[in-house]
């Protein structure tokens, strides 16, 4: 399903981002839509299945460059008792010619979960990210994470690592510690830019001593994302802070 709905903007101060300190505009996916679950594979061994769910895209509108953001995510999910311990799991999505990966402001290549040799488990999801991206008149971006997953992992002892970078293609590689006591959930995303319609291709790779087994699915928006208005934009903004501020004043007489 697609669903479109208008942007909304506010412009937030913020600390610093590695740009130093500024102003950035706080964009709302104007696009979305869900991609369909992946073919769910035995895993290698013959016990247990994987399979990639709750798939969506999302852009914002169009820059004056031409240029929206998009973030694609979804979540693997390897059934409890399978005989996964000591394996690799690789994650891709692929972007089609053109995109590229979106920069957050710490000059980061925009893939969650970040790479980590302590584990993922205790890693912050964050409820927004910043991105490296004109538009009102400044370099930055704010963006929600949308069906924010509480964890980057359902089972402690995850590791994750970043392959070598390749072009138009963000990788993710997993180690798993031992055979999950229940269905293991390992959500991700990644941040892209681009001037053509939003898509990408995403597959996941086990490999155990046992062999490998790999799940794909993909997902597409209709059509380009229409130019941001930023007059309309701002006038949203004040009205929900408005909003926001009648709220907290009928809370506080309540009180």
């Amino acid at each position: 399903m697609i669903a479109i709905g208008l942007v909304a903007c506010v412009v937030a101060a913020l600390a610093s981002t590695g740009k130093g300190e500024g102003e950035a505009a706080n964009l709302e996916w104007v696009q979305s839509a869900e991609g369909a679950d992946s073919k769910a594979v035995p895993v290698p061994g013959g016990q247990g299945t994987m399979q990639l769910a709750d798939t969506n895209i999302r852009a914002t509108g169009t820059n004056v460059s031409g240029y929206s953001l998009y973030i694609v995510g979804s979540s693997l999910t390897v059934s409890a008792g399978s005989p996964v311990g000591g394996g690799r799991v690789l994650c891709r999505i692929k972007a089609p010619k053109g995109a590229e990966v979106a920069q957050s402001g710490g000059d980061l290549r925009a893939t969650y979960p970040r790479s980590s040799e302590d584990g993922i488990y205790s890693q912050e999801v964050p409820e927004t990210v910043l991105m490296d991206f004109s538009s009102h008149g400044g370099e930055l971006a704010s963006l929600e994470v949308p069906d924010r997953p509480r964890r980057f992992t359902t089972e402690k002892g995850v590791k994750v690592e970043w392959p070598e970078f390749v072009i138009g293609e963000e990788r993710i590689k997993y180690f798993i510690a031992g055979k999950p006591k229940k269905d293991l959930v390992l959500p991700f995303f990644t941040v892209w830019r681009t001037t053509d319609v939003p898509s990408a291709q995403i597959g996941c790779t086990l490999e155990t001593s046992a062999g490998k087994a790999t799940t794909t699915t993909e997902a597409a928006l209709p059509d380009r994302s229409p130019p941001i208005d930023e007059e309309a934009e701002e006038l949203k903004a004040e009205e929900r802070e408005e909003a926001e501020e009648e709220k907290e004043a009928e809370a506080d007489d309540e009180g």
